[in-house]
């Protein structure tokens, strides 16, 4: 289930779903002439040429980014704990060597600058695939302990998605009496993740990383708006993967704990 997710989501996003449809359009073109199915070729390809450059521009990635929204602030709470949530690593498949991917390196950052220091850290995320050495809390464990002076209270070691992320830290932060909690993750992930931890039971203060705001400088204004780009391109990718999961996780059930 875990490969089948970025397969599909893969198969629905840019780039890999306009190629596919100009991929269409082509082999529709050597039907017979005249065909309902060979006069649709061409549309196809225009449509399709037109999805590809639209959705690598960085006015297109800053329109889809605030469509995410934004997640609700729950007045007169008190956090009892901060939560950091991992967002993935860097593994070389040769040598096995693992560290923090920048998203993650980014949210532990944060959290080490933003969030209170009377508060007490739980890290947050497991082994995606088989061949991971560390569980991804380990590591930034290590990171706020060694390098950013931060101790750290609890590591929740075994989830995989953002749903089990909050099912299993709700559990071992209910066991130690703390029910509402800041959460650090990005802004385009936070609307999706405050929204999975208060179904799991805890009162959630957003602290997001960054905002919907941000774009490359030299894409701010002008004609570059227009222009597409690779940054802007991975830009669209994970909003659009954020819309996906948003859908996907309102039929969803909160999955059952498991162990690791």
């Amino acid at each position: 289930m875990i490969e089948f997710y970025p397969i599909m989501t893969s198969l629905l996003m840019p780039p890999l779903a306009p190629l596919l449809g100009l991929l269409l359009a082509f082999l529709l073109y050597f039907l017979p002439f005249g065909s309902l199915l060979e006069r649709s070729a061409l549309p196809l390809a225009v449509i399709s040429f037109a999805a590809l450059w639209v959705s690598a521009t960085p006015a297109f990635s800053a329109w889809l980014g605030k469509q995410l929204g934004t997640a609700p602030e729950m007045a007169g709470i008190t956090p009892q704990a901060v939560v950091i949530l991992g967002g993935g690593r860097y593994r070389d498949r040769m040598s096995g060597h693992e560290r923090l991917s920048a998203t993650s390196l980014e949210r532990v950052v944060w959290a080490a600058q933003k969030a209170p220091d009377h508060l007490p850290l739980l890290v947050s995320g497991g082994r995606i695939y088989e061949n991971e050495r560390l569980a991804e809390s380990q590591m930034m464990a290590a990171l706020l302990e060694g390098e950013l002076f931060r101790q750290v209270s609890w590591r929740e070691d075994c989830s995989r998605t953002t749903a089990e992320n909050a099912v299993h830290s709700t559990a071992i932060l209910r066991s130690a009496g703390v029910k509402s909690i800041v959460l650090v993750t990005h802004w385009w992930h936070m609307p999706r993740a405050a929204e999975v931890f208060t179904r799991a039971g805890l009162q959630v203060q957003p602290l997001s990383v960054g905002s919907a705001a941000e774009l490359l400088p030299q894409s701010q204004s002008g004609v570059l708006r227009w222009t597409p780009g690779a940054a802007a391109m991975l830009q669209t990718q994970i909003y659009w993967r954020e819309v996906l999961a948003q859908v996907w996780y309102r039929w969803r059930s909160l999955p059952p704990m498991h162990s690791c």
